[in-house]
Parts: C-alpha cells; sequence; structure tokens
C-alpha cells in the first residue's frame, strides 16, 4: 500500500508540471523549448515505468526482498555518485568517479569480494531486450558478454553428411574462420528528471532499465530489418543484401510461397526460426487478400501465419516489402562489458541526469541465401530484380559449369536486357541478351550464365540488367578454377 502511495503521488507531481508547461506555452503562445522537450521526455519515460510498476501492484505483484535491495542499492549509489559519497564497497563497480561497470553476471568477482548489492546486470537488460525483438520470438538467442569471437550456435546444417560424388552439399558455404565479429560502438542517453532520483524510493533502476531496454531494442531492430544499412559504421541487416530479390505489383498467394520456396532452395536447411516479415499496413493487406485470384474465404495470411510460418511486424522493413529468413542464421552479439555514465551536469539547467550507456553490438548473416525479399513496385514504376543476387560458380580449366538466376520485372516498356562487363567478362556468357516482356509489363523467366575458365585463377564480371525507366540490377558474378 505504501508503494501504491508513493507512486500516485509522483504521477501527480508529474502531471502538475505538465500541466504547468501547457500553461505556460499557451499563456506566452509558443512552442516547447530544446530544454523544455528533453523534460518532458525524460518525465513521460518516467510516468510510464510508475504507471507500468502500479498496474503490477493492482494485479497483485509484491517485489521480492532481492528486488527492493537491487533497487535501493541502484538509486544509493546514484545518490553517491551525483553527491560524491560513494557507498562502501563499490569501489571496484565504478570507475571515473561517474562510470559504473555494469557486469554480465553476478558473479562478478571483485565486487562480490566486497560484499556489495550487484543492482543490474546485462543479462538483467539483454533477457527482456531479447522479448521485443524477432529474433527471439523465432527462437533465436542474442548472445552477451562476450569476449573476442562469437559463440556458434548450433546451426542447422553445420555438420558432417554422406552424399553422392557429385551431389551438392548444404550449408558448405559458411567458412567459420571467416566469421569474425568487428564490435560497434553503441550510445545511448536515457534524461532522468532529479525529482525521479531524489523521491524514486527504488523504483530509479526501473527507469533507466526500462528505458535502456527500449533504445536498444530500437536500435537492434532497426539495424537488422532495415534493407538498406542504417550506418556507414554498422555491419549490414539480414535484408540489406539477400541472395532472393522478387518483386511484384500486388501479393498474391503463389508469391509469398514463391519468396519461401526460392530461399529454400538455396539448399539453406529449414528449422523452427522460419519467418516472415512486414510492416502493419502489408499486414493488414495480407491479411484481406485471398488466397484464390478468384476470391473465397481463405485469406494469404491467417491466424498470423502464412502458409504454416509465423509472420512478425516490424515498421523498419519498410512499407510494401515482405521479407522471409531462417533467424538461426543470423548472429547477434554484445560484446565485453557496458558502461553507464552518470552525467549531473549536461542537464542541469532542465533539472536533469542524463545516464549514458556505452558497449558494443556486432550483427552478421551466417549465410545470406537464409534471406530474401519480395517487394511492390511502386504504381507504374517500372522496376526490375534477380534472384540471387550475387553467383559464385567454380570449374576447372576449359570445362563449363553453368548457373541460373530468375528474373522478375512490373510495369515494364521494353524488354530487360542482360549484358555482360567487368575484368574477366570474356569467360562468361548468358543465355540471352534480351528477356521479352508480357502483355502486362512483366518478366519472370531464368538466365542462364556459363563460366568457362581457360586458366586457374580468380575470375569475376557484372552483368546488368536494364530496362527502360527501370533502375538497372547489378549481379555480381565470380568465378574460381582450380
Amino acid at each position: 500500500m505504501k508503494k501504491k502511495i508513493e507512486i500516485r503521488k509522483r504521477i501527480a507531481e508529474i502531471n502538475a508540471r505538465f500541466t504547468a508547461l501547457a500553461d505556460s506555452l499557451e499563456s506566452e503562445k509558443r512552442g516547447l523549448t530544446a530544454e523544455e522537450i528533453e523534460e518532458k521526455r525524460a518525465l513521460t519515460s518516467e510516468k510510464e515505468i510508475l504507471e507500468l510498476r502500479y498496474q503490477q501492484i493492482e494485479n497483485g505483484w509484491v517485489p521480492s526482498q532481492e528486488v527492493e535491495n537491487r533497487g535501493a542499492a541502484f538509486a544509493g549509489l546514484i545518490y553517491g555518485i551525483i553527491n560524491r559519497s560513494l557507498p562502501a564497497g563499490y569501489e571496484k563497480l565504478v570507475q571515473s568517479e561517474k562510470e559504473i561497470i555494469i557486469p554480465a553476471t553476478r558473479s562478478f568477482q571483485d565486487v562480490a569480494s566486497s560484499g556489495a548489492i550487484i543492482p543490474l546486470t546485462i543479462g538483467e537488460i539483454i533477457e527482456p531486450l531479447e522479448k521485443g525483438m524477432i529474433l527471439s520470438a523465432v527462437g533465436a538467442k542474442m548472445q552477451y558478454g562476450l569476449t573476442g569471437d562469437w559463440v556458434f550456435p548450433v546451426v542447422a546444417g553445420i555438420e558432417a553428411t554422406i552424399e553422392g560424388e557429385n551431389t551438392e552439399v548444404s550449408d558448405t558455404t559458411i567458412d567459420i574462420s571467416s566469421i569474425k565479429p568487428v564490435p560497434k560502438r553503441v550510445s545511448l542517453a536515457i534524461p532522468v528528471s532529479n525529482s525521479a532520483i531524489d523521491q524514486s524510493n527504488g523504483l530509479l533502476l526501473d527507469i533507466v532499465n526500462k528505458q535502456i531496454q527500449m533504445g536498444l531494442a530500437r536500435l537492434l531492430n532497426k539495424w537488422m530489418f532495415a534493407p538498406e544499412k542504417i550506418s556507414v559504421k554498422a555491419s549490414d541487416g539480414c535484408f540489406v543484401a539477400p541472395k532472393s530479390s522478387m518483386v511484384t505489383t500486388a501479393y498474391s498467394y503463389k508469391d509469398v510461397v514463391a519468396l519461401k520456396g526460392r530461399v529454400m532452395k538455396k539448399g539453406v536447411i529449414p528449422d523452427g526460426t522460419a519467418a516472415y516479415v512486414c510492416s502493419a499496413s502489408t499486414y493488414a493487406d495480407l491479411e484481406a487478400t485471398p488466397r484464390n485470384a478468384n476470391g473465397g474465404d481463405r485469406m494469404i495470411l491467417e491466424d498470423g501465419k502464412i502458409n504454416g510460418y509465423p509472420v512478425f511486424v516490424t515498421e523498419y522493413v519498410g512499407e510494401g516489402v515482405l521479407g522471409f529468413g531462417i533467424f538461426s542464421y543470423e548472429m547477434v552479439g554484445q560484446f565485453g562489458q557496458m558502461r553507464l555514465i552518470v552525467d549531473p551536469y549536461t542537464g542541469s539547467k532542465k533539472n536533469l541526469t542524463y545516464f549514458v550507456l556505452n558497449t558494443n553490438f556486432d550483427m552478421l548473416s551466417l549465410r545470406a541465401e537464409a534471406f530474401g525479399i519480395c517487394k511492390l513496385a511502386v504504381s507504374g514504376t517500372p522496376t526490375i530484380a534477380s534472384d540471387p543476387t550475387s553467383v559464385d560458380m567454380k570449374s576447372a580449366a576449359t570445362v563449363a559449369v553453368k548457373s541460373k538466376i530468375n528474373v522478375t520485372g512490373v510495369n515494364l516498356t521494353a524488354a530487360v536486357g542482360a549484358a555482360l562487363s567487368g575484368t574477366n567478362s570474356a569467360l562468361f556468357a548468358v543465355s540471352a541478351a534480351t528477356i521479352a516482356k508480357d502483355a502486362n509489363g512483366a518478366v519472370n523467366a531464368e538466365l542462364e550464365i556459363t563460366y568457362t575458365p581457360a586458366a586457374v585463377g580468380n575470375h569475376v564480371a557484372v552483368l546488368t540488367l536494364s530496362s527502360t525507366g527501370a533502375t538497372s540490377v547489378v549481379v555480381n558474378i565470380a568465378g574460381v578454377c582450380k
């Protein structure tokens, strides 16, 4: 009961401050200043956490003694840093007077030996964070506290097999030795009102931890699912350069099943982590689109699934984009420690203290072939796509080998041209220089590439697919002759 009263009191104080801000804006006929925007953001975040905790208590949740102790320890630690009176036992956990080291687990020996309560661990940030990510929803795991290399999960297909003499073995394209993480610094700043610090009574830990989780979840979801690289400093997400790419003017059941089929035929072994992803509006369209072009009761997307595979919603994948992937092939890792800097100075004019988190993450697709996308073309815009988007070929001298790509196009006003160029283009040939469009301006055809090396070596070429008014598509071709 006491906790509920404290929470309600603090929520009332926040609401009073919002009212005062609104009155000020109205009387002065102005908008929020930069400082007021930051203050509003901090108070809004705090209020959300307080309301969530209040609802938990209403539903019968009772904080354990350990939770209470850790909340009090965190609030005491922050108060001590701000007032330069660090509580005894935290000397090993705090560096540079205001930097808190967040250990991976509670067995952080230097701190444990001093008897100090560890208020927050990396695991307590990552585990709830996973619940906000599609990666976790499909059964794959985020790794944390890593030092050096990845800890490889049991990925389908990375195992010995007995095959016929000329049978291609699935997943042998994964070169474990070349898969090295390059951790990228991830930083976020969390503004918290000083009133929350003074009056939190143990809730400060909830406020800061929840904001860390939400901030990281937004970044990692965007990093993973955006169809374009989110930063020159970031590694590619799984849909930046997938091997399978299709284009259509309107989604049909045949399209969405074909997308899955194109991923599967690459030799990637399916498992329980296979799923579709799309935006909320695309999800709604698929729910309202009959499987049969002539109508009927069955929709493309039913009960959250397409053809038995789950469909997850993320706005970061983009409008009109449907992605399919086997997510056990996507690795996400947090490396080393997390450091939380307590900065009571930058926001002092706004009565805010900033909590600045610094850590390192990286993500990597073990196989680009495990992911594919289908895009809706902009109405009337000529569009071309290729499946796959790159080709690797191996042969012996003077022995010709062949590989096929599937070319799709919509809204076309002219045929698709296929032209080879590049350093070793003379060693490659395509089965057709042009691909005719149909009466509806569409193309869906296979194109065969032949590689005939004259000598041992590595050979490269570029296949450019083009059509009037369409953005050209480049297929990189690599040949190895041994």
